[in-house]
């Protein structure tokens, strides 16, 4: 997000900034909104393991699976924010957007984590 927020703020297209484009803006809010709630689920999963309460399976499975799903978006809508750019290497959302692929498959792959929530609030244990 970072890197979208600097260069729609230096990147001027049609004598405005692309910050000051409405869509551009839309984007920005999603992917602050999105990444603060990755990072509320991980402390929550954190705070609670740290004082042995909650679902520590099921917590620590949604925070891996919102915030690896979440890293793919955030990503793909920085790319869309640097236009033909986001696929240059001169920028490094380009080499971010190949990396954030593995996050969603190391340490348990996506579908793995919604296994593990969806047991968890059927309530079944294998």
């Amino acid at each position: 997000m970072e890197e979208a927020l600097a260069y729609s703020q230096s990147r001027v297209a049609f004598g405005s900034s692309l910050a000051e484009f409405g869509a551009t803006r839309s984007k920005l809010a999603d992917m602050a909104t999105s990444i603060d709630a990755a990072r509320l689920l991980t402390w929550r999963a954190a705070a609670n393991r740290d004082v042995g309460s909650g679902d520590g399976p099921r917590e620590s499975s949604m925070a891996k699976l919102f915030a690896t799903e979440m890293a793919q978006g955030v990503t793909y809508e920085a790319v869309q924010i640097h236009g033909g750019y986001g696929y240059s290497k001169e920028f490094r959302v380009e080499r971010l957007y190949r990396d954030v692929r593995v996050t969603t498959i190391y340490e348990g792959t996506s579908e793995v984590q919604r296994i593990i929530i969806s047991r968890s609030i059927l309530g079944q244990t294998s």
